[in-house]
């Protein structure tokens, strides 16, 4: 697994005032009604969802309301209903709030959130296409636009509502942020970094800004800026897994594995039952020569993970590395995994079954973001199998090449210079 993105973010309004008004002045059958509804307003601005969810389904029970107020009281359920991940829920109370307020764009809004939270990106496109209509001059509605857009590989247009979101408001951090990720994706890191940079510029504390930015600093070779920018991220947030495990990698990468292991072992101590912390911390002693304890993290992450080759596939190179012979175990662990998930093909190759060509042809099937991740996977694992058999010269010659055409962002390239270390000179 490559060093990772910090992801773009969806965000929601807040509208309390229209509410507010059209719960003025009720009559006296609705007064028993309104305070329910009212109460459960302050238990949902309290953040207590089940005591809101509970006050609103009695209000709307025991209310005659006019169509404006029920409409606002599905809504209120079904953000809260949305506070406590209960999104089918969420969805049938802002279905029934659209048919009775249509012009309320928070639904909308809302109801695009979680379309693209359950990867419905087209559904989420036009709600927010629709929030754009109902509020034209509010950023936040083409930040959102933007985001879906990026989701759904359509860049261009992604920058076109980030770029409007930015002009409605210069000091918009996540604006910037979020089109720093699809300039990233653009493969315009120039370009993304100065985002980045205006986004941190504007929230210094911003910590997913300087995980991203370390990210494309890795990728331009910067190791030293690149650990900076983790360094601060995790001294604004200590638990912050995704940026302990980035400077793992790089620090990996740099043939500083005490300092990678101190890392991955903070990483497991907030997420103790993670595979690819395993797989990575196995790695990690796998090259410093800590041959037992690489293997007992990869049959842990095999044991976490036993549908996923990877696991497999770096216990097995461990094991040749110690001399052992794990044809017979390597086989059966081989059989859990799905024939068409990448990079099964190399637990072939390892097997005999396969041929170097069949895993370099299977690499490029994948789709154009994952292609070069694959290609250099496929570069290591060929240049494995030809070391596993005796062929140094092919081996040397193949992790070379890995090393002159993939960016150290990716796993393989700290472990190709590692494998490089370990082979005696010519």
């Amino acid at each position: 697994m490559k060093s990772s993105f910090k992801q773009l973010r969806y965000l929601l309004l807040v509208a309390v005032s229209v509410m507010a008004a059209c719960f003025a002045s009720p009559s006296f059958a609705q007064r028993n009604a309104l305070d329910l509804a009212q109460a459960g307003f302050l238990a949902k601005d309290r953040g207590e969802f089940e005591l809101a969810i509970r006050l609103f389904d009695n209000a709307l029970k025991q209310g005659i309301f006019e169509d404006k107020q029920r409409g606002f009281l599905l809504y209120s359920r079904g953000a809260s209903y949305d506070s406590l991940g209960l999104r089918d829920q969420a969805l049938a109370d802002f279905d029934a709030a659209i048919v009775l307020i249509p012009e309320f764009p928070n639904l909308y809004l809302y109801r695009g959130v979680i379309w693209g939270d359950k990867g419905q990106y087209q559904r989420a496109l036009q709600d927010f296409l629709t929030v754009s209509r109902l509020t034209p001059t509010d950023p936040l509605a083409f930040n959102n636009l933007g985001n879906v857009y990026d989701r759904l590989g359509d860049f261009d247009q992604a920058i076109v509502n980030f770029d409007r979101a930015i002009s409605l408001r210069a000091d918009y951090a996540q604006a910037y942020y979020n089109r720093a990720h699809t300039y990233a994706l653009k493969q315009e890191k120039k370009r993304a970094i100065a985002d980045y940079d205006k986004a941190i510029s504007l929230q210094p504390l911003f910590s997913d800004a300087y995980v991203n930015r370390a990210v494309l600093h890795l990728m331009l070779r910067n190791f030293k800026a690149a650990l900076s920018d983790l360094d601060t991220a995790i001294r604004i947030n200590p638990k912050d897994v995704t940026a302990l495990t980035n400077r793992a990698t790089i620090n990996l990468t740099m043939e500083k594995y005490e300092d990678a292991l101190t890392d991955y072992n903070l990483a497991l101590q907030l997420h103790p039952g993670n595979a690819a912390i395993f797989l990575g911390r196995g790695r990690v002693h796998l090259f410093a020569g800590s041959l037992n304890s690489a293997i007992a993290d990869f049959k842990t992450a095999v044991r976490l993970r036993p549908n996923n080759p990877y696991p497999i596939i770096w216990a097995h190179i461990a094991r040749v590395h110690k001399g052992e012979d794990d044809r017979e175990e390597f086989a059966e662990a081989a059989k859990n995994v799905p024939r068409n998930e990448w990079p099964f093909v190399v637990l072939g190759l390892y097997l005999g079954t396969d041929k170097t060509e069949s895993v370099n042809a299977a690499a490029l099937q994948g789709a154009p973001g994952e292609k070069i991740k694959r290609d250099c996977e496929a570069r290591f694992f060929v240049g494995e199998f030809a070391l596993h058999n005796g062929e140094r010269d092919q081996a040397r010659k193949i992790l070379q090449q890995l090393i002159s055409t993939c960016g150290p962002e990716e796993v393989v390239y700290a472990a190709a210079i590692a494998e490089l270390k370990l082979l005696p000179p010519k």
